[in-house]
């Protein structure tokens, strides 16, 4: 037969202990078996084939794992996360995708998952560490809104009713039309947030002489007391006595309470408002 072209390619040699000779293996035919076995333990896990998945990934491991590109390594290492027995070995393989691999499609798959991990370990503010690198190393992520979810929910884990807020509007914002779960998700979010709540300080007393403001000042201060004086001025030259700060109307009135118990006359008075939660 004739031969009308000759055609250079690239060759992998895989050497194997054959009547001491090395078999060629052409470089594209290498990927494709790795690609091939990294699909197989993919659908595996897909299907809840655990165990078979995880055979297949360490076959993977034990022919190509060495000398695999960058993008398959991380691949497998993800999907090793994805398969581990408990949390602990989980983490360790979603975080070699981050240090490792973060130069590939997987770094920031992973950074949810491993955020998503520490949420059900209570570890708030590592959710929103790495669910901050997320959107920070990868603007264009698909996991961006469901990013800003978990934040919400870390947030108001951790008291911070004023960032799970504005997470759960900017998620709502950045949302791919026609994702109904992901929206209903951030309207519940954004419902707990309320209305803004209006919050409340202690007047304890009302002095013409600033000295003697502060000298009471100091004294609720001496007893335990969150203590300042309202200066006066031009207009209303009084000098006010106030103990808590921000405080919601119950907690208002158990600290006016207790300072009526020591022989004060205090009153409630009105602060600007808060967001609630």
């Amino acid at each position: 037969m004739a031969v009308t072209k000759l055609r250079v390619v690239r060759w992998a040699v895989a050497c194997a202990a054959l009547a001491g000779h090395c078999i060629l293996v052409p470089a594209g035919v290498a990927l494709a078996q790795q690609e091939s076995l990294l699909d197989q333990a993919e659908r595996l896990a897909d299907r809840g084939a655990v165990r078979e998945a995880r055979q297949a990934l360490v076959r993977w491991e034990s022919d190509f794992g060495g000398s695999a590109p960058l993008e398959q390594r991380a691949r497998a290492w993800f999907l090793a996360g994805r398969l581990a027995e408990d949390g602990e070995q989980a983490e360790l393989s979603y975080l070699r995708v981050i240090i490792e691999g973060s130069t590939t499609p997987y770094a920031d798959d992973a950074l949810l998952r491993l955020a998503q991990y520490k949420y059900a370990e209570d570890e708030f503010a590592k959710v929103v560490e790495y669910l901050g690198r997320l959107r920070r190393d990868y603007p264009t992520s698909e996991h961006g809104p469901e990013a800003l979810l978990w934040i919400s929910r870390a947030a108001r884990q951790m008291g911070d009713t004023h960032r799970a807020c504005a997470a759960a509007e900017q998620g709502l914002a950045e949302l791919t039309p026609g994702d109904t779960l992901l929206e209903q998700s951030f309207r519940e979010e954004q419902s707990r947030c309320g209305a803004a709540e209006r919050t409340y300080t202690v007047q304890v007393a009302a002095f013409r002489d600033e000295g003697a403001a502060q000298s009471l000042a100091r004294e609720l201060l001496v007893a335990g007391y969150d203590a300042w004086v309202i200066a006066g001025d031009g207009d209303d030259p009084i000098y006010r006595v106030r103990v808590g700060r921000g405080l919601l109307e119950a907690e208002a009135q158990s600290l006016a309470e207790r300072l009526v118990g020591e022989g004060y006359s205090p009153f409630l008075v009105s602060q600007p408002e808060r967001i609630g939660g």
